[in-house]
């Protein structure tokens, strides 16, 4: 019954982890946080356009240098985004994204990209068995062996009761003390 449900858990915390490891080319990171490979190192300047200029807004946006539109125009904005980067990075500030500034982009992401050590990642993602319900464990052989004497003694107890009450007259059984009432208690001698 668990073998249903916890061979996929375990067979998808396994290929969760291959795609950690194999989507980010051995680094291991949330594959949210891994990046596509940079395009090829072209210089782009103002007044560039294309698609080359899009993923570059869109790296610069996500290390929160670029908060324009992504139009795929290399403007002002980009510019002045490129501009920050640079200044970050301590390298020359021009404005255009050349090789060396390429490589202050990839510094950068790889400075923001948090990673975890393999070990780590595997003392983290842990898969436990949910129990959904656990069976009560059985009763004693003790209490299987008497459970069927209670309404046995609980019939015994009532023939005996009809049976003694069928042999006494109805006089006797008025003399009898009832279960229900209390005794009364006896009346106090008259105070002189």
């Amino acid at each position: 019954m668990t073998s249903r449900w916890l061979t996929p858990v375990f067979r998808s915390g396994f290929l969760l982890l291959c795609g950690l490891w194999l989507g980010t080319g051995g680094d291991l990171v949330p594959l949210a946080l891994a990046q596509e490979p940079p395009l090829a190192r072209v210089l782009l300047q103002p007044g560039d356009r294309g698609p080359e200029v899009g993923q570059l807004q869109r790296q610069l946006a996500e290390l929160g240098f670029y908060a324009g539109e992504i139009d795929a125009i290399f403007g002002e904005d980009t510019a002045a985004a490129v501009r920050s980067l640079q200044q970050q990075q301590t390298i020359p500030v021009d404005g255009l994204m050349g090789a060396q500034t390429w490589l202050a982009l990839a510094a950068a992401q790889a400075a923001a990209r948090p990673t975890l050590p393999f070990p780590l990642i595997a003392q983290t993602v842990s898969f436990t068995p949910l129990i959904v319900a656990q069976p009560a464990p059985p009763p004693s052989a003790l209490w299987l062996g008497l459970m069927p004497l209670v309404p046995i003694t609980g019939g015994l107890l009532t023939y005996l009761k009809q049976r003694l009450q069928r042999r006494l007259s109805p006089t006797q059984l008025s003399k009898t003390p009832k279960f229900s009432e209390p005794p009364k208690p006896p009346k106090p001698p008259p105070c002189r």
